[in-house]
């Protein structure tokens, strides 16, 4: 008997859920490849042990364009990468860190990012902000729409899921991963839809 024959697949609404309370989802078909993501001003040490070592990409953080001016942070330029993510400078929380690269100071990191003001973080650090570059098909947006879905702040925390080769994980990969994980799956395609507060962006 199939695994997905006895097990129900989560609804959005589940994921919603999951979501609000601060747990990690998995999302799949976006432009860049599955990703892992929860609410970052729930971010904890666990969770971001729990991405870099099963999800295995970059953590990283995406955020409004609204939230992004509000700690005073611009945009790296692009470079012969017209269609790259819209990259800020890399933050560091301003106080409370040592190296900035354990689980524990990258969570405070991201934390302070979602909740904190422009005299909290300091650059150039560990962690990666992105801004969305309004591509529905995009992890940024998809993230942001299901934050504000979710009744989130303006931020994730985001990994792209690779497979054991190191490369892009492919959508039944990243579902076995979920599954194996006990985390709740949603598709991009399931997102579109969703809408926030005009304030929210």
């Amino acid at each position: 008997m199939q695994l997905d024959a006895v097990i129900p697949r989560p609804t959005l609404s589940d994921v919603l859920t999951e979501l609000g309370l601060g747990r990690p989802v998995v999302v799949t078909g976006t432009r860049g490849g599955p990703v892992m993501l929860c609410a970052a001003e729930e971010t904890t040490p666990d969770q971001i042990n729990l991405m870099a070592t099963h999800a295995r990409g970059l953590v990283g953080l995406v955020m409004t364009h609204k939230r992004a001016a509000e700690l005073g942070l611009d945009l790296q330029p692009r470079s012969g990468r017209p269609g790259a993510p819209l990259y800020t400078r890399s933050i560091e929380a301003a106080k409370g860190t040592t190296t900035g690269i354990s689980t524990e100071d990258r969570a405070r990191t991201i934390r302070i990012a979602a909740t904190g003001g422009k005299g909290d973080v300091i650059t150039p650090g560990h962690i990666f902000p992105q801004v969305s570059d309004g591509d529905q098909n995009g992890v940024a947006e998809t993230a942001i729409r299901l934050l504000a879905a979710s009744g989130g702040q303006c931020a994730a925390t985001i990994c792209a899921i690779l497979d054991d080769r190191g490369e892009v994980a492919d959508t039944p990969t990243a579902q076995a991963l979920a599954r194996r994980l006990g985390l709740a799956t949603v598709d991009m395609s399931q997102v579109r839809a969703l809408t926030g507060p005009d304030a929210f962006w």
